[in-house]
């Protein structure tokens, strides 16, 4: 577990603001990434005086917010055509893209706030 942790504390190191960024933004697109593997290691890096904390902060908030345009893009542009091409590979069927639909026409609102 230290290794892990050792080489997330380097990659915020080596790579900085960008690696921050780089981070953030894979946390808020398709990628499974949690923003805590980011923003941990860049406030202790501040802590120890290698970083900026609230330069970090600002960095990492704007890899996130780009990271959520980027999924954005993608759905406008490919939409629901997309996801039934596309969601094949991952056993997304037009049936479960239905039940999702319906779900979020009467849930949509509530469930975003919630888990957003």
């Amino acid at each position: 577990m230290q290794e892990i942790v050792d080489f997330i504390v380097n990659i915020a190191r080596e790579f900085g603001y960008l690696g921050i960024f780089i981070m953030m933004f894979l946390e808020s697109t398709l990628f499974p990434f949690p923003s805590e593997v980011a923003m941990i290691p860049a406030g202790y890096l501040a802590a120890k005086g290698e970083m900026n904390l609230g330069f970090a902060i600002f960095v990492g908030t704007a890899g996130s917010l780009l990271g959520a345009l980027f999924n954005y893009y993608l759905a406008k542009k490919y939409g629901r055509k997309g996801v039934l091409k596309f969601g094949k590979y991952f056993f997304f069927t037009e049936e479960k893209l239905l039940k999702v639909e319906e779900y979020f026409k009467k849930h949509g609102a509530f469930s975003t706030f919630v888990s957003r």
